[in-house]
């Protein structure tokens, strides 16, 4: 399985739920794609304006897939991600999230076809954003990065991606 069909397929279960576009051009980054999702829950009685909560959640994905993925590309993720994703997408310039937000996933899932060095993994092992706003009462937004090793069939992820591991290590038997 080539990296090219990996992404298609890891992709394609982005569909259904995401808004997905290929090629994304994101600050100077160009991705393979980038998949944006927003969901808004609310609880209320009898009428809508007697609302007893409300809560948004944002996830957006970013895709690459390369040759060799090399540590410098886990690090230009993680500056994207302090310098604009989290100012722009989670907060929208403004010193704080949406009223009710709950949070958003920053997820950028990396594919490598031949092998990735120890250092590469150590990075991406290392790799850590997780913001609360105001006391998480506005919610949160936290850094998820997957790597894909597909010379030596294995995938490596944060900490804050377990899940997505665990799914993408069942859709791919791994």
């Amino acid at each position: 399985m080539n990296g090219q069909s990996v992404l298609d397929k890891i992709i394609d279960t982005y569909r259904p739920n995401f808004d997905v576009e290929e090629p994304y051009e994101y600050h100077g980054e160009v991705y393979d794609a980038y998949a944006g999702f927003s969901m808004t829950s609310a609880k209320y009685v009898l009428v809508k304006r007697a609302e007893l909560w409300r809560a948004h959640c944002f996830e957006h994905a970013f895709f690459q897939c390369r040759d060799v993925i090399h540590a410098g590309d886990i690090l230009r993720f993680q500056k994207q991600l302090l310098e604009y994703m989290e100012p722009e997408l989670v907060r929208g310039g403004e010193p704080e999230p949406v009223k009710d937000h709950m949070y958003t996933y920053l997820t950028g899932v990396f594919v490598s076809e031949k092998a990735v060095s120890p250092e590469t993994v150590q990075v991406l092992k290392k790799s850590k954003f997780r913001k609360n706003y105001r006391f998480a009462v506005r919610g949160f937004s936290e850094e998820r990065t997957v790597l894909f090793d597909l010379e030596n069939r294995k995938i490596y992820g944060n900490s804050a991606a377990k899940d997505l591991i665990k799914g993408y290590k069942k859709m791919f038997s791994l």
